[in-house]
C-alpha cells in the first residue's frame, strides 16, 4: 500500500498521479479541489496528470513530466492527485504516519505538540536517529508558533486559531523526518485543528475530512474542565485563564465529522499534573486513588525503550478509563465503547502532563518543563504502523 498524503490523509493513488506548474510564468486559475480541501480559495498553475492506461501491466509507472509543457519550465512539483497538496521530492519513496490532534479549547494541544518533537528526538536517538524538518515551512511554523514561545520565551502559546481565518497556520501540516528506519524513510505528519473549530464546526466539514483518514486521532481531555476537579483543586493549582467547551460535544462532533471511517483514537487525559496533586487533597477516595505507588499513572517508562510497550499501555489503558468514570466521563467512554455508526473504533486511553507542573499564569512553572508520559500516544500510533 503507497503512503498517505500530508494534506488530506489518504493513501496515495497508485493510478493517477498529478503535477502542478510552480514556475510562476504560467498564469493561475482558481482550483476547486485544492480550494475545498484546504477551505479558502486556491489558484494553482497548469495541471498535468498521468493517469494508468486500462492495457499496463502491474508495474506500471507514470513517465514524470520533465517540465511544464505550457511555459516549459521544469519546476513542475508532483501533487496528490485527490486534494492537489505538493508533495515532497520522494515522498512516494517513504511511509508516513499521520496524526491529527483534537479537543476542545485550552486542552493543551499545542504545547503537546511543542514537547512532542523534543521527546521524539530523544526516542529517535535510541534508533541511532534523529528528528529533521521535513521542508522549510514546517521548520519556520514549528520554531515561530510552537518553539520559542515555549521554550524561549517560556510561555504559553496563543490558541491555535480558527481555520476560516487568514492567520490560520495550521492548514498546513507539519512534517518531521526520523530517518530511515528498517530500511525505509519515516516521516511523522501532525495537523492540528482548533478547538473552536471543533466545538462549533463549521457548515462544510470538508477541510476537515483529514481527521477520518488520520493514522490516529490525538483527543485531549482537560480534568480542569470537570467543575468538581477544579473545585478541589483551587488552592493547589493556579486557576486557568482559559476553559474550553464540553469535551463530550466535541467527541460527538469529531465522531460526526469521520462518520463510517474508524482512524485510531488516542484519548489523552492532559494536564495529568493536576490530577496528581489530588493525593493532597481532603477527599479519601481521591487520596487513595492518586497514591497508589502501584499505579501505572505514577511512573514514565517511555524513555525506556524505543519499542512501545503494550503491557504498561494496556495496564494505563485499563487505569484513566477508570479515571474518566471517576470523572464523571462515562459518556465519553461509552460512546467510544458503543459508536453510533455501528463500526468498532481501535481507541487506547493515555495519561500526559507536556509541562510536569501547572503554568504560573501565562509563563511555564520556575521550575522548567519536565513532560510527563508525552511519548506514549506517539510511540503508540508508530509501532501500529510499522515506523518503531
Amino acid at each position: 500500500m503507497t503512503t498517505r498524503c500530508p494534506g488530506c490523509f489518504q493513501h496515495l493513488p497508485e493510478d493517477g498521479y498529478l503535477w502542478i506548474c510552480r514556475s510562476g510564468r504560467c498564469p493561475t486559475q482558481p482550483d476547486d479541489v485544492a480550494g475545498r480541501y484546504a477551505g479558502k480559495n486556491v489558484e494553482n498553475g497548469p495541471l498535468i496528470y498521468q493517469l494508468r492506461p486500462a492495457n499496463a501491466g502491474k508495474n506500471w509507472i507514470p513517465e514524470v513530466p520533465t517540465g511544464c509543457p505550457e511555459c516549459k519550465q521544469a519546476a513542475v512539483q508532483e501533487a496528490c492527485v485527490r486534494c492537489h497538496h505538493g508533495l515532497l521530492p520522494g515522498w512516494r519513496d517513504g511511509h508516513a504516519t499521520c496524526v491529527a490532534m483534537n479537543g476542545s479549547r485550552a486542552t493543551g494541544k499545542s504545547l503537546y505538540i511543542a514537547v512532542l518533537v523534543k521527546q521524539l528526538d530523544q526516542l529517535m536517538a535510541k534508533l541511532s536517529s534523529t528528528v529533521q524538518f521535513a521542508d522549510a515551512r514546517t521548520r519556520e511554523n514549528y520554531t515561530e508558533i510552537y518553539e520559542k514561545p515555549l521554550y524561549e520565551s517560556r510561555g504559553l502559546m496563543p490558541p491555535t486559531p480558527s481555520a476560516i481565518t487568514d492567520s490560520s497556520y495550521q492548514r498546513e501540516p507539519l512534517i518531521f523526518s526520523l530517518g530511515i528506519i528498517n530500511g525505509v524513510r519515516r516521516f511523522l505528519v501532525i495537523r492540528d485543528v482548533a478547538g473552536e473549530d471543533m466545538e462549533r464546526p463549521p457548515a462544510d466539514t470538508a477541510p476537515l475530512n483529514f481527521l477520518a483518514n488520520a493514522d490516529a486521532v490525538f483527543f485531549m481531555f482537560d480534568p480542569m474542565a470537570v467543575p468538581e476537579i477544579r473545585a478541589k483543586l483551587q488552592d493547589l493549582v493556579p486557576t486557568q485563564s482559559q476553559l474550553g467547551g464540553d469535551p463530550h460535544a466535541v467527541l460527538d462532533n469529531l465522531m460526526n465529522i469521520i462518520g463510517g471511517a474508524t482512524p485510531r483514537l488516542a484519548v489523552i487525559l492532559s494536564k495529568f499534573d493536576a490530577m496528581q496533586e489530588l493525593r493532597k487533597v481532603e477527599d479519601i477516595d481521591w487520596q487513595s486513588i492518586m497514591s497508589n505507588s502501584g499505579a501505572a499513572f505514577l511512573r514514565d517508562p517511555s524513555l525506556d525503550s524505543a519499542q512501545y510497550q503494550e503491557d504498561d499501555g494496556e495496564l494505563l489503558h485499563e487505569e484513566v478509563r477508570s479515571l474518566l468514570h471517576k470523572l464523571n466521563a462515562g459518556r465519553l467512554v461509552r460512546s467510544l465503547e458503543n459508536p453510533h455508526s455501528g463500526k468498532p473504533i481501535p481507541y487506547r486511553f493515555f495519561a500526559v502532563s507536556a509541562l510536569g507542573e501547572a503554568p504560573r499564569g501565562e509563563s511555564v512553572h520556575p521550575r522548567g518543563i519536565a513532560p510527563f508520559r508525552s511519548l506514549d500516544p506517539a510511540k503508540w500510533v508508530l509501532s501500529l504502523t510499522g515506523a518503531i
